[in-house]
């Protein structure tokens, strides 16, 4: 359940202040964690998460998209690890299909500001989430429009989302006669746990949005 949701900002990625590209021993430390039907744990980065009914899960990275296409060297791709990969239910070939990823992020590639503890801490709030704005922009996660950033609670964790939407083609790899428009929401949501950030994001319809935002996420950890 989201308690206490504090909205800080719009903002557009231009903003947002580079984060290094060189990741340290700290992200080769987190496992790959399993996957049990719909529960997938990871104890190194102390979560377990439920995967919504229906969705398909791999923790295979083969099934996911690159976090940052357009820059390989990039801290988005070097200092990140995709845990799990989600695909909505009854996927159509041709068409669009929502989809979403569970990350584990070293933090000392994007920041050396502390994670914020409280959401009264609104400065410290918008410079973390301002640190991984810019890393993300090439992401499927984050809309090229510009986020919103909000802020909440979550057994104990304080939950940075930052909140956007764009429009695209329902119909893949059609010309522009064909075109069928969709909006689609982006979220790229992180706290801190067990020293790692640990991010659940998605590019999902309404419908799928709907049940993503109400998968449960637990933590080993009352506190990060």
């Amino acid at each position: 359940m989201r308690l206490h949701l504090v909205t800080l900002l719009c903002c557009a990625f231009g903003i947002a202040s580079s984060g290094q590209n060189s990741p340290n021993l700290k992200l080769s430390q987190a496992s790959a964690g399993t996957l049990s039907g719909d529960v997938y744990t990871n104890e190194t980065v102390g979560i377990v998460y439920e995967v919504p009914s229906g969705w398909s899960a791999y923790t295979d990275v083969k099934h996911a998209t690159m976090l940052d296409p357009k820059r390989s060297d990039g801290a988005a791709n070097q200092c990140s690890k995709i845990l799990l990969s989600l695909q909505a239910p009854h996927p159509v070939e041709g068409r669009f299909s929502s989809i979403a990823v569970l990350i584990a992020m070293d933090p000392s590639c994007f920041s050396n500001t502390p994670f914020p503890r409280s959401l009264q801490d609104k400065k410290a709030l918008g410079k973390v989430a301002d640190k991984i704005i810019k890393p993300f922009s090439n992401s499927t996660y984050l809309s090229p429009y510009g986020v919103e950033i909000r802020a909440w609670m979550l057994q104990g964790h304080v939950v940075i989302q930052l909140v956007g939407a764009l429009t695209v083609n329902a119909i893949e790899g059609r010309p522009a006669p064909a075109k069928e428009p969709l909006k689609v929401n982006t979220s790229f949501s992180f706290t801190e746990s067990n020293g790692f950030w640990v991010a659940w994001a998605y590019l999902a319809d309404d419908p799928s949005s709907e049940q993503l935002n109400a998968a449960k996420l637990t933590f080993a950890s009352a506190s990060p």
